[in-house]
């Protein structure tokens, strides 16, 4: 789980960082945003799931912040535009524009 988080962490992370290299560098970076926050928002909830998980009972309670990020988390997958919308806008630039 452990390998798993981290390799969910580190693709959240380069995607992001290929997002921001192209807005930086004046590109068109629409695609690579969604894809970046589809993929990070998904995998942060796996994440925090696989944490809680790693630690049992105690991952559950209020003395780790787990529970909290958890809750945390599903609000990332509706923020700043759900995934659904995230996978449209993608699935357009992948497609071209005749998609709606």
């Amino acid at each position: 789980m452990i390998v798993d988080n981290e390799l969910d962490i580190r693709t959240s992370l380069w995607l992001t960082l290929a997002a921001a290299h192209k807005a930086d560098t004046g590109q068109p970076y629409r695609m690579e945003a969604g894809m970046a926050k589809l993929v990070a928002s998904e995998a942060g909830g796996r994440v925090v799931d696989r944490a809680m998980q790693i630690h049992g009972g105690y991952g559950m309670t209020k003395d780790l912040p787990f529970e909290r990020w958890y809750r945390e988390m599903r609000i990332r997958r509706v923020g700043e535009g759900p995934n659904e919308v995230q996978r449209h806008v993608i699935a357009r630039d992948l497609l071209g524009a005749g998609l709606r």
